[in-house]
Parts: C-alpha cells; structure tokens; sequence
C-alpha cells in the first residue's frame, strides 16, 4: 500500500542533529545529521513501521493533515513523508537474497580455495 504521513522535524541544537517523529503513532521516531539523512531515514522508519503492521496484520494509524499538526517549539517544522510497502517488501526480500547468495558464494569460495599448509 501507499502512504503519506506527516513528520515533524526538529533541529536540536545541542546535538547538531534533527529529531523526526511522527505525531500519527508512538514510538515512531528517528533523527538525521542533515535535513536530507533525516528524511531518508524518516521515510525508512515509516515504510518499516507500516509494512510491520500489515506483515502482523496490526491496525494503521490514520493520518493525520499536515495542518492540523500542531508544533511546539520554534525550532520545528512538518512535513509529508511518502512509504510504499509493497516496495519496501520487495526491498526486504531482494536484500534477503543477496545476502543469501553472498553467503553462499563465499561458502563455494572456501571449499574451492582451501588452505594448504606449508612446512617449512
């Protein structure tokens, strides 16, 4: 499925990073030291949070509208972040089998090349 939540990011100064939480469910959270590396992981998060519930078969939050998302400190701004599960699944599986084929390549390796032990 496709979704579009809201995200609010805050610069926290002493840190030097952006906090990201999404105000839609708890304990949806993560941060970036960059705008652009918060909001890949923004969207990780969210893409990993959403396919979790439907892969469990767990209720989804609705989404809330961007304006009707209330910010607190002065330091903060929200904005949509976009998942797609199916793709975010599909990322999984093909990240699943490469890993399977790695592991299995460097098996072959070790069995085709063992060491042979020289005596001096």
């Amino acid at each position: 499925m496709k979704y579009i939540y809201p995200a609010v990011f805050t610069w926290y100064e002493p840190e030097k990073v952006y906090l990201v939480s999404f105000p839609d469910a708890d304990n949806w959270f993560t941060e970036g030291y960059s705008l652009s590396e918060a909001i890949e992981y923004a969207t990780d998060v969210l893409n990993l949070m959403l396919w979790g519930a439907e892969d469990e078969g767990l209720p989804i939050p609705k989404a809330s509208k961007l304006e009707d998302i209330k910010l607190e400190d002065k330091n903060s701004f929200a904005q949509y972040v976009y998942a797609d599960t199916e793709l975010y699944g599909d990322l999984l599986q093909l990240k699943k089998i490469l890993k399977l084929k790695k592991t299995a390549k460097a098996k072959k390796f070790t069995q085709t090349h063992k060491r042979t032990e020289v005596s001096l």
